[in-house]
């Protein structure tokens, strides 16, 4: 799994800083300040490529910069082991930081993950970090009028860390984070819209900056080689799997968010859903607006609140217990989802920045959940005519994400 080197002549980036110094004090950081060319390339980017912040560090705190944060998440699940890990590389351009957290649910094989001096054990869904100030992003020098269509591809490293490089349908990932080790190569992406590359959960809104966060998904399902160790803990894991690849950038978090994303043992079933609320502007905060997609051999269902026709209803939240459900209603169909994890299996807080300077919890994770799903087609909504169950599946080894509002129910 080498690292590809088209980034070598490409135009790197330091992230945009507060304060344009480097872990150590030393002056690494330089102010982003694109040209035209940058600019258009800005405005018609990918949405799986750095949307490289525009504004100077020189602007008042409320103007600097958009997108504020971005964030990179990508998971495996091997369905032979049960092993499931997780890299969420994610930029805070108003700092200059970046911090790379390591998720990971052991192997079920017990031989794999005896019970080691960190308590890492069975059942659990497990959490380590790093901050960094000395990150910086690659991009190729391709002209990006050839890549309108599919994302340029860019490369981001950090020493010490290692690197994350992404190229049209391959990404590659090499992370040291506190002893352990994450290599994987991911290729053969299924996108949301197979059609258009860049079409994702959220539709029509991804083209404006109507809430403060942007949500897109590059892969329902990927297929993936990994190896994952810790000489000091004696953990090794290696094989073959499949990969969700997903990112958010924007102003800040979204608030009392939930988010579950599941796969069939073959791949050959994907689930992903997501909802929040936001505060628009000077409003109070809008009601949950979910988003959610259901692929299978069968069936292509995408349901989400923006859209006329569609909405979600009988939502039931619990953090504290690990569950969660939804119906989501369009003209011809109906879902609905019900999720639920020990709460014993959930990772200790994920930070994000919550805001445009701080990193504070946003999150806790599982990835031992179990998710049930039915779906029924109909006409009309289903008012005037019988529905009739097209579907009925169950995804094991599901994730399920509560967030930042949410967290508080674990404390009780």
């Amino acid at each position: 799994m080498e690292h590809m080197d088209e980034f070598e002549n490409g135009k790197t980036y330091m992230l945009l800083g507060k304060d344009c110094r480097g872990v150590g004090g030393s002056k690494s950081m330089e102010v982003y300040a694109p040209g035209k060319k940058d600019l258009n390339l800005a405005s018609r980017n990918h949405p799986w490529d750095p949307h490289m912040p525009s504004f100077s560090r020189l602007l008042p705190e409320c103007l600097r910069p958009f997108p504020s944060f971005e964030g990179w998440y990508t998971r495996i699940i091997d369905p032979v082991t049960h092993f499931s890990v997780a890299v969420i590389m994610a930029s805070n351009y108003a700092t200059g930081e970046s911090q790379v957290t390591l998720l990971f649910s052991p192997s079920d094989q017990k031989s794999d993950f005896p019970l080691h001096r960190s308590g890492i054990k069975q059942g659990g869904t497990y959490a380590v970090a790093v901050v960094t100030k000395n990150a910086k992003i690659t991009m190729p020098s391709s002209d990006f009028e050839e890549h309108d269509s599919e994302p340029l591809g860019f490369q981001w490293e950090a020493p010490d860390i290692g690197k994350i490089v992404v190229k049209p349908n391959e990404t590659q990932l090499d992370v040291n984070i506190k002893g352990y080790v994450l290599r994987a190569q991911l290729t053969k992406k299924l996108a949301w819209n197979d059609l258009h590359s860049k079409e994702g959960p959220e539709g029509w809104v991804r083209r404006i900056t109507l809430f403060p966060t942007h949500w897109y998904i590059y892969s329902l399902g990927s297929r993936a080689l990994y190896t994952f160790h810790n000489l000091e803990e004696d953990i090794v894991n290696e094989g073959e799997g499949y990969s969700h690849q997903e990112k958010n950038w924007g102003q800040t978090f979204p608030a009392g968010h939930v988010w579950l994303q599941a796969l069939s043992h073959d791949n050959s079933s994907q689930l992903v859903c997501a909802g929040a609320y936001f505060k628009v502007g000077n409003l109070s905060a809008t009601p949950y607006i979910f988003s959610m997609g259901y692929r299978s051999p069968n069936q292509h269902v995408d349901i989400r609140s923006n859209e006329l026709g569609m909405w979600f209803h009988n939502i039931q939240i619990s953090a504290k217990d690990g569950k969660f459900s939804v119906v989501g209603r369009s003209f011809s169909y109906t879902i609905q989802i019900t999720a639920d994890a020990s709460p014993d299996s959930f990772s200790s807080p994920i930070l994000a920045p919550i805001g445009k300077l701080n990193w504070e919890p946003a999150c806790r994770e599982s990835f031992l959940a179990t998710v049930n799903i039915e779906l029924y087609r109909h006409s009309a909504w289903g008012w005037f005519t019988p529905k009739k169950l097209v579907e009925r599946r169950t995804f094991n080894q599901a994730a399920l994400e509560f967030g930042e509002d949410l967290l508080e129910d674990f404390c009780k």
